[in-house]
Order: structure tokens, then C-alpha cells, then sequence
């Protein structure tokens, strides 16, 4: 296990915490009638939130007794490692070359129950190495040491690894922010995932205002992944009041 200890920042107002509290139960719920030790964390732009949703979601799960692992597996333009404040000489980009073992590349979070595996050296071939037997082989090896592991992914608009990423795992959470939800990005991530033979178990909708989240908590608007149909249910339009212009 590496020497370095991460210090995860956990402090969030009660409504997101509660937001991701509520998160947890469903993919905790969803766990318990399906195999899900492994979940993909994609979005299709930067900037949606989806490596906050990853970070604060393994500490939502951690803080449950399992035995978590936060994966950065973005091997082109790493975000999480910047989020928690250090800079590691190796990390996954590292193992697959065969540089290194996987505890090697394991770190101690602040958080109990909480490990991290950074990506290491950024990768100009990081589709090839993504594609690898050797990272199939790092899937179940790491599926058998971790009750759930977390992989934050590059954005499907730009290249294609969180696709490839998620076709090798059990699930795949898409995070989809507000404003993008009735774009044709939101449908193109969930096309690319598809094609892929990705297992969609659901979507975030991040960065909602106090409104509208109370707007969609009394169930006037519904964006859900329908699994049984596999489609994505378009939205009831809102009527606005003149106070709400």
C-alpha cells in the first residue's frame, strides 16, 4: 500500500448530502438483487459534475462499513487527482504498462473504508491501454478486494475510453447536468453507451437549483432511465408562473 495518505474533503451542505445519502440507498438497493461490485462515472461534457458525484458517492458508500476504491481512470486530462490535492508518480496508467503492482498504486484516504488508485502519468495511448487485457485483468482483481469500486472516467464527448471503460463494468451511472437535459448531448451519451452494451442502472441530475429541486421532488418533472424499455422518458413541460419569469 502506498505511504500516502489523501485528505478527502467531506463537508457539504444538508441537502446534498442528503442528495447523495438518497443515491447510495438506490445503487445500494439496486446491488442487492444484481452483481455490481464495479461502476463506471461518465458524463458527456467536462464540467457536469461528474467527478464530484464519484468522490462524494464512494464516501457515501464508505461511510456505510463497505470497503470502497475511487478509481481516476481518466488517462488523458485527470480531474480527481487535482480535487484532492496531490500529485502521484504512479498510478493506473502505471500498472497496465507493468511498471508497478496494484498496491503500489493503492492509497489511504482520510475517510474510513476510503482507498484511491490516482491515474498516473497522463497517456497519449490511453484508448489501447484502457482496451487492455492487462486493465481487465485490474478490474477483477480490485472487484475481489473492494466491496464497490468507483471508476471516474474522460467524457464521452471528447474520446471514447469512458465508453470502453464501462462495457467492462457492472454498471454505469451517467451525470447529466440540468441545463443539458433535454439536448441532444444527453441522448448521444446514452447512444454511446448503448452501443457500447453498456449496463445503464440510472442518472444523476446535477447542478439544480434549490426551484427546481424542489420542482422535482413533488414529481412534476421526470427524467429517469427506463430499464425495462430502455428509454429515456421525455419530460412534462412546467408551467411558470408571471413571479417565476
Amino acid at each position: 500500500m502506498c505511504a500516502k495518505t489523501y485528505e478527502v474533503y467531506d463537508k457539504l451542505n444538508p441537502p446534498v448530502e442528503e442528495a447523495f445519502r438518497e443515491l447510495r440507498t438506490n445503487i445500494l438497493f439496486y446491488a442487492a438483487h444484481r452483481k455490481l461490485k464495479t461502476l463506471t462515472v461518465v458524463s458527456y461534457n467536462s464540467r457536469e459534475g461528474k467527478t464530484t458525484v464519484a468522490i462524494n458517492l464512494a464516501i457515501a458508500i464508505a461511510r456505510s462499513g463497505m470497503k470502497v476504491l475511487l478509481m481516476d481512470a481518466d488517462l488523458r486530462k485527470p480531474t480527481l487527482i487535482k480535487r484532492l490535492g496531490g500529485k502521484d508518480p504512479i498510478g493506473l496508467s502505471s500498472f497496465i504498462l507493468g511498471e508497478c503492482t496494484i498496491d503500489e498504486v493503492t492509497s489511504h484516504t482520510s475517510i474510513k473504508n476510503l482507498y484511491y488508485i490516482s491515474c498516473g502519468p497522463k497517456q497519449p495511448n490511453s484508448t489501447e491501454l484502457i482496451g487492455s487485457n492487462r486493465f481487465s485483468e485490474f478490474l477483477k482483481t480490485v472487484e475481489e478486494e473492494y466491496d464497490m469500486v468507483i471508476i471516474d472516467t474522460s467524457t464521452l464527448g471528447s474520446v471514447v475510453d469512458g465508453a470502453i471503460i464501462a462495457s467492462q463494468t457492472d454498471g454505469t451511472l451517467m451525470v447529466i447536468e440540468n441545463r443539458a437535459l433535454q439536448s441532444y448531448k444527453a441522448k448521444k451519451l446514452k447512444a454511446q453507451l448503448e452501443n457500447a452494451n453498456a449496463n445503464i442502472i440510472g442518472a444523476v441530475l446535477n447542478k439544480v437549483s434549490r426551484r427546481d429541486y424542489k420542482f422535482y421532488k413533488t414529481q412534476a418533472y421526470n427524467f429517469y432511465y427506463n430499464q425495462n424499455s430502455g428509454s429515456i422518458k421525455k419530460p412534462k413541460k412546467r408551467r411558470f408562473k408571471k413571479s417565476d419569469k
